[in-house]
Order: C-alpha cells, then structure tokens, then sequence
C-alpha cells in the first residue's frame, strides 16, 4: 500500500459558481508540484468530468476521481463516482440512499459545523449513515476552529475525518490534506476511506491570510 497524498474538495474556473483565477490544468499542475496523488474537482452542482483533464491528471500520475459539491435538502454534500444525470435526481437523503445502493459511491460531509445556512449542521446526525467521512476543512485558526464538533461528531459515530482545502486560491491546498493508505485506484481508494486508513495533516492558517480570505469571501 501506499500514502496517497489527497485533496478531495477543490473548485476551479469552470465551477460557474465562482469567478476563479485558475482552471482545471492550473489546479493539476499545482497539485503534481506539491505532491498530491489523488484529487476530485468538485464544482457547485456539475459533476466535473472533462476526458481532455482526467487524461492530463492521468499522465502526471495523479487519480483524479469524479465528484461535485451539491445541495440535499438545501445542505452542502460531496458525492464522488456520480454522473450528472445521477446528482441531478438527487434532492433528498433518501433519494442518495437510494443511489449509494446501486453503486459505489463515496459520500463526504463538508464543513458541517461552519457557520452558513447551507452547511449540514444538525443534518450530518440524523443522516449519518449516508456519510463516508467528516470533512476537517482547511479554513481555521488556533483560536476560531469550526472543525472541532465535527471531530467530535467523527469520534461518536466511528466515522474518519477527511483532511481537505475546499481550495478557491491555489495557496489554501497545502494546509490540511489527507495520507491515504492505498492502492492508486478508484475501488481501493474508497475502501480505505471507509477502513479509515486515512491519515489527517493539517495546520492552522497564518492568521492574516484567514481574516483575508474571510473578507474576500464576503464579496463572492
């Protein structure tokens, strides 16, 4: 086995969502210099799943797996190995129950215990069966830390944490990530998660670049 370097919630220039200074080959590139292995682009509603960039990824040695970021119940969700048409059918928990029957998809709650109405907050409880893994998201300072409930949450209910950056800037990728223990591909890959053979690295961010940040995501 080995320790895949991981990211599994970025956006990029082609999440209509957000205006973002770098698209996809930008984010691959980046990522292959600060070795990362494996990566899910995972735009606001869309499934990402452009051949010219999976094949990119792929030549620089990286899994890039398919996923998105969508609403249930009005509620933030990562759902990976999804197609459109699939996520599109999906507005309640039950209707994702219903597709995590069917296929192996890995299903991520993000920041749940942050402080926006589209976080899951309550919701991650009383669906916790449907969720894979706990998102620690990057975006937290020693003393305004939102990921804490969240690992105690991960605690109570034996569920890994998932070390991501939900990136909008290039530089946000190297402060929390995730070591996976695992063969490079898709069905291993999942199944660690699962083991919890996932290793969380993370460290707080300088102080000024959160404030920064928290002031620019006032305008998005």
């Amino acid at each position: 086995m080995f320790m895949l370097k991981s990211d599994l919630h970025i956006h990029s220039a082609e999440d209509n969502f957000h205006s973002l200074s770098y698209d996809a080959k930008d984010l691959i590139d980046h990522a292959k210099n600060n070795g990362f292995e494996v990566l899910a682009i995972t735009l606001h509603r869309d499934v990402f799943s452009s051949k010219k960039i999976f094949d990119y990824a792929k030549k620089k040695g990286i899994l890039l797996l398919q996923g998105t970021e969508r609403y249930v119940e009005g509620k933030e969700v990562l759902m990976y190995n999804v197609t459109q048409s699939e996520v599109e059918k999906i507005t309640t928990f039950n209707d994702l129950r219903a597709l995590k029957k069917k296929k192996d998809v890995l299903v991520i709650a993000p920041h749940p215990y942050f402080k926006r109405k589209t976080c899951l907050d309550s919701k991650l409880v009383e669906n916790i069966d449907v969720f894979d893994a706990i998102e620690y998201c990057h975006f937290y300072i020693p003393f305004l830390n939102f990921n804490k409930k969240a690992v105690r949450v991960s605690q109570k209910y034996n569920i890994p944490l998932i070390g991501t950056s939900d990136a909008h800037n290039l530089w946000q990728m190297n402060f929390t990530f995730s070591l996976v223990d695992s063969k490079k591909d898709m069905k291993s890959f999942f199944s660690a998660i699962r083991n919890k053979q996932v290793m969380l690295v993370t460290k707080p961010l300088p102080i000024y670049l959160f404030f920064w940040r928290l002031l620019k995501m006032s305008f998005e």
